[in-house]
């Protein structure tokens, strides 16, 4: 059975502020609802500092299995390639932000997109 891909994830740091680096390598990733609520902070196992081998970062598939039920990553910086792949390949929506908080990436997110429930 397939998740209903809904959420989105914003990539952030051990300390829950918005990750400077990769979207793939961020320690951990905040998930919300379309809503803006946030639902969870979902740790990352092949993200910095976790020992594993960067391995992901030709094969997005591995951070998608982790982030099922996500159809929005919300990120400082991504490839170019893995942003078409994900788009093309899985339908998800990769969206690099200049915002300094989560708060404020996801605010902007919801307003281009219409969703102003935050």
């Amino acid at each position: 059975m397939n998740t209903p891909r809904t959420l989105i994830a914003i990539a952030v740091n051990g300390q829950g502020a918005l990750w400077g680096g990769h979207f793939g390598m961020a320690p951990a990733f905040q998930l919300y609802a379309p809503t803006g609520e946030l639902l969870e902070t979902r740790p990352n196992p092949y993200g910095a500092g976790q020992g594993q081998k960067h391995q992901h970062h030709d094969d997005p598939k591995l951070i998608i299995d982790l982030l099922p039920e996500c159809a929005v990553f919300i990120g400082r910086r991504m490839g170019e390639d893995s942003k078409r792949k994900l788009a093309q390949k899985f339908g998800i929506d990769a969206v690099l932000t200049r915002e300094r908080t989560p708060a404020e990436a996801l605010r902007a997110y919801l307003a281009q997109s219409g969703d102003r429930d935050v």
